[in-house]
């Protein structure tokens, strides 16, 4: 009934209506025009949520299928205010967001912590039979990952909180029984796989992109749109004019400026608070702006296909990984990544996932959104998934009345998508995936090529060895019909034991050989050209492959041999060391209080010698060799003599 009165406030009116019917007919037909009331608003609901059709994906997506092995999740944070240039930028907003906001400029916000924390009850209520239930078991059966930021950081500790509300925590601790779950987070400046652009080794490459970007674009862009941004600048009461951008002393761009006014509006919506700065703004003309600043990020930030390589870094192949039967590790069957929109958007267009939300403008990502791909042994099932969107009116009047916002959220959107090759709501083979993500990185080159990450870096030089690993999952015949698909003439040399499938009895990676001896026909000579550099590039990183594997196996071989070498000279000198004591001439030498230290040769310097006789000699005890020959001096520890013959010398026969 909450949830009917927040999304349809008519529905319900009726039901608070003064009591006007004094009969009990009258009475019970209100009741009963409530009750129709209430049935037809709930039916419209059911058939906006449960039509089907042949010719359309049903909208709600089918329950988990039988098998299922592994979740994967790529979660963003939920809402959050915004940055803290606003005062700058927009300070009339500014002035009257950011009390209401009741956090710090770019947390996350009450608003982002219910979606969060309604993602993880959507997870917990979807796999309810497959992911074990009640507290949070420290197995290995759960998995979550945060981008280091602080608000990430909220926004997974939010979402767990909703797959383990109270109550389900160890008993003992608190009455109210939480679950304390570890979350794990990157390494500033080295990340690869949540944050390769903005926090790894590719943000060099970005700010050169930007640049290169603003030179070519940035002032034909204002003029374009120079009447839009005078009339926000205004009622901001700031400008959004080029090169009057400064921050932390340093300049910055249009770009950086126009994003933080737009999260502004944007978040400031979503929050339930006023974001036309108090009439000034039309809501038509925010959408506007909206629109035309996110093109023009799209353009920046990911305009070209290298873009979306680094943005992605390493996570695609993790991913498939993860996904890739037979798992490595079937106890885990959570993985939750929680990071940036930009990870998000790289991946989806990598992969060739349309992201396409009721009531959301195409291509945008939801604050709360998630990639869901469920892992089974015959492939993955691919979705995505969008916080519950309560009115502006519910959400302003729950933040207004201090009620608890996860009123207003229930278990959000889940929707079935397509990937390349793959139809949506069906099971897509991850070889499948592997091909895409191949063919995307031979045509851009791996991150760490784009980015020129040094080899010697072993923090992030990961992305070449995770591109070969994926890339000996791709079958040769979807290569083959990849190129059909590009309207490519293919053809093949096939290697000597290699056969049309890739098998081969002697080569243990025959796709690899395979790889090698492939050639792409195109029908110019520049085409030719590329192809032939590329094949050169394989052929290279082959053959160092090589050297690499017989350095290892020269090594494997040479490290026994000199442990055998080792031992034979250790032996053979302890032999002849006992020859020679044998026919040593031994000295004894007593301090009272001390102990015995016995020497070759007449010296006493051995302390390891000295410490094991005075183990079994006793304190204090008296010792007189009888059979004494000559006196002599005895060097001691510290390159002295001693100054008293308290020593002689004997045979060590009469030891």
């Amino acid at each position: 009934f909450q949830h009917l009165r927040d999304s349809r406030p008519g529905a319900l009116e009726c039901a608070n209506t003064p009591e006007t019917h004094r009969g009990a007919m009258a009475r019970q037909a209100h009741v009963g025009l409530c009750a129709v009331a209430v049935v037809i608003a709930a039916a419209n609901m059911s058939a906006v949520v449960l039509a089907e059709s042949p010719e359309s994906p049903p909208k709600v997506p089918l329950p988990p299928l039988p098998g299922l092995r592994r979740v994967i999740v790529l979660a963003r944070h939920g809402n959050r205010a915004p940055n803290p240039q606003l005062h700058t930028l927009c300070p009339n907003l500014a002035k009257t967001v950011f009390p209401s906001f009741g956090v710090a400029p770019a947390a996350l916000s009450r608003v982002g912590m219910a979606e969060n924390w309604e993602a993880g009850r959507f997870l917990r209520h979807r796999y309810r039979d497959f992911l074990p239930q009640g507290s949070y078991v420290y197995d290995g059966t759960f998995s979550f990952l945060s981008e280091r930021t602080g608000r990430n950081i909220v926004a997974t500790s939010s979402l767990a909180s909703g797959m383990f509300p109270l109550g389900t925590g160890i008993e003992g601790f608190k009455p109210e029984r939480p679950n304390i779950v570890p979350i794990a987070t990157t390494q500033g400046g080295v990340d690869v796989l949540l944050n390769t652009a903005g926090d790894g080794p590719c943000r060099e490459a970005l700010a050169k992109d930007c640049e290169v970007w603003d030179v070519a674009n940035e002032a034909q862009f204002y003029d374009k749109h120079r009447e839009l941004f005078g009339v926000v600048s205004e009622a901001c009461g700031g400008s959004l004019e080029p090169g009057t951008f400064w921050w932390e002393g340093q300049r910055q761009d249009l770009a950086w400026a126009l994003q933080a006014v737009m999260d502004g509006f944007t978040f400031s919506a979503n929050e339930g608070l006023d974001a036309t700065i108090g009439g000034r703004l039309a809501e038509s003309t925010i959408r506007d702006f909206h629109d035309v600043v996110e093109g023009m990020l799209s353009e920046q930030l990911f305009g070209q296909r290298h873009q979306i390589t680094y943005w992605s870094g390493d996570f695609v192949p993790t991913f498939l990984g993860l996904a890739h039967a037979p798992l490595t590790d079937p106890m885990n069957k959570l993985h939750v990544f929680l990071t940036h929109r930009e990870l998000q958007y790289a991946v989806t267009h990598m992969l060739g996932m349309d992201i396409s939300f009721p009531g959301v403008r195409r291509d945008t990502l939801p604050s709360g959104s998630s990639v869901v791909a469920e892992v089974y042994d015959d492939g993955v099932r691919l979705y995505m998934w969008a916080p519950t969107r309560p009115s502006r009116e519910a959400k302003a009047r729950y933040l207004e009345e201090k009620r608890p916002l996860t009123e207003l959220f229930s278990h959000g959107t889940l929707i079935p998508v397509e990937a390349t090759g793959c139809p949506a709501a069906q099971l897509c083979p991850v070889d499948r995936l592997a091909l895409t993500f191949v063919q995307w990185v031979s045509e851009t080159g791996t991150y760490v090529k784009v980015c020129n990450v040094s080899m010697e870096d072993k923090y992030v030089a990961q992305g070449d060895s995770s591109f070969n690993t994926v890339e000996r999952w791709v079958p040769p015949e979807e290569v083959k019909a990849l190129a059909r698909q590009r309207n490519l003439t293919f053809s093949v040399k096939e290697p000597a034991g290699v056969t049309e499938s890739g098998s081969s009895a002697s080569d243990p990676n025959p796709r690899a050989a395979l790889r090698a001896s492939l050639a792409l026909q195109h029908s110019t000579r520049e085409d030719e050209a590329d192809i032939i550099a590329k094949a050169d590039e394989a052929s290279d990183r082959d053959m160092q492959q090589a050297w690499h594997t017989g350095a290892i196996f020269v090594g494997a071989l040479a490290l026994p041999l000199a442990v055998v070498v080792a031992g034979w000279r250790l032996k053979r000198r302890a032999r002849e060391r006992q020859e020679a004591n044998d026919s040593a001439r031994y000295v004894i030498l007593f301090e009272p209080g001390l102990g015995v230290c016995v020497a070759p040769g007449g010296s006493c310097w051995s302390v390891s010698v000295r410490l094991s006789m005075v183990g079994f000699v006793a304190k204090g005890a008296q010792l007189y060799i009888t059979a004494a020959r000559r006196p002599q001096p005895l060097q001691n520890g510290t390159g002295g003599t001693s100054s008293r013959p308290c020593f002689t010398e004997v045979d060590r026969s009469s030891l």
